[in-house]
């Protein structure tokens, strides 16, 4: 029995490489975007934005009249 794909050179090698890395980053990077997804696909409700809230020209207001 012959198995001909036994071999990969270098650049094969690093192209699979390089292709899990940027897998694993791209799932990282998008992960709260991944489930937000998959969780309002299923019905569940999201939780509030606790960072929505804030208010930057506000502040800027109350430090300018100092």
């Amino acid at each position: 029995m012959k198995l001909p794909f036994l071999y990969f050179d270098p650049g094969t090698g690093a192209l699979i490489v390089q292709l899990l890395v940027a897998a694993g980053a791209g799932i990282a990077l998008f992960y709260k975007k991944i489930t937000t997804g998959i969780r309002s696909f299923f019905g569940k409700k999201q939780s509030p934005d606790l960072m929505g809230d804030i208010d930057i020209e506000e502040n800027k207001d109350a430090e300018n009249s100092k």
